[in-house]
């Protein structure tokens, strides 16, 4: 379970709680799909329809991101183009895919910024740091949040006790334990009066005010109120609702279109979500019809079209839509 694990929290790593992004498989839209995989303790790298493409020779592999992939070798991160060439020799103790065009790593106790050449372009100095959006980041400095900008200039200031990366041109941000948002030239666009908020995602943002679950937009006027004990943000115009401890989906006025009738649920990616059934998980579609029968002991959410399952301790693999394997470890480890 150790390896499916790693590359689990992988994905999760890059799913911010409350401002989201997240990766399976991802790979540049304008080429073709490689997916990690690993063999007897090494990775490399699968097209969509599993065929061998970087034989696994590397201690470690993470997702394509602007044509470059993470791999590590001797317990230091570099960066391969898709034709298996270090454009980015291997140096770093810790380094992040590529974002618009820049990726974080850490030099020393900072963090800095490096381009598609390797070149540090922001000087390691951030305690802390994290991936551009909408061409800013979100930095910490003395133990406070700010944003800069792609040439390292402070453009927000680091004023805030957490703050969140911008999506749909807001950044939630957290002053004496309330969120709030932020625009790109750092006014503050809604109060932070909330004891609980998500970052925006397609238009509207979960909040919790006075113990109420609510969606606000980008005005921050209330748009949708639920009588639910959890609300979550909207992907594929869809949310998930916890209610009476049992989960569901809400679409964009509110309305329940898919009963709260699971234990525990993903988010609509490419039409399915996976759900948990009887302590084993499958996948959904838009109308809540289980498509994919629940057998996998955990499931990831799809992207390139396919998904990643792990089946049992250290059986894991690649599925289609369809749930059919294109790649399975405990196949390619006979």
């Amino acid at each position: 379970m150790r390896i499916f694990s790693i590359l689990v929290l992988t994905i999760s790593i890059l799913f911010v709680s409350c401002a989201k992004q997240e990766i399976t498989g991802r790979s540049d839209p304008n080429s073709i799909a490689l997916f990690p995989i690993e063999v007897d303790g090494l990775w490399g790298y699968m097209d969509k329809g599993g065929r061998l493409v970087i034989k696994p020779r590397y201690d470690g592999a993470l997702n394509f991101s602007d044509g470059r992939a993470l791999v590590k070798i001797d317990s230091k991160w570099g960066y391969l183009n898709r034709w298996e060439i270090f454009v980015i020799k291997p140096e770093f103790d810790e380094a992040h895919e590529f974002s618009e065009g820049l990726a974080h790593v850490k030099l020393g106790t900072r963090y800095g910024y490096i381009n598609k050449l390797g070149r540090i372009v922001i000087n390691p100095r951030f305690e802390e740091a994290s991936h551009f959006s909408e061409g800013l980041t979100r930095v910490k400095v003395d133990g406070r949040w700010g944003f800069i900008n792609k040439r390292g200039d402070m453009v927000i200031s680091a004023e805030f006790n957490n703050a969140y990366n911008f999506s749909d041109g807001l950044a939630l941000v957290v002053i004496d334990g309330k969120g709030g948002y932020i625009d790109i030239d750092g006014n503050m666009v809604i109060d932070p009066i909330y004891e609980w908020a998500e970052g925006f995602s397609e238009g509207l943002a979960s909040v919790k005010l006075n113990g109420e679950h609510l969606y606000i937009d980008e005005k921050g006027d209330v748009v949708i109120r639920l009588e639910v004990d959890k609300a979550g943000h909207f992907s594929e115009g869809l949310a998930v609702i916890t209610k009476q401890g049992k989960r569901g989906y809400i679409n964009r006025v509110g309305s329940i279109v898919i009963e709260p009738e699971f234990k525990e649920v993903g988010d609509f990616s490419e039409g399915l979500a996976s759900v948990l059934i009887e302590e084993r998980w499958g996948y959904i579609n838009g109308m809540g019809v289980i498509v994919i029968d629940p057998k996998f002991r955990t499931a990831v959410k799809f992207s390139g079209g396919l998904a990643v399952v792990e089946i049992d301790n250290d059986d894991w693999g690649y599925i289609d839509r369809h749930g059919q394997f294109v790649w399975r470890s405990k196949v390619e480890t006979r």
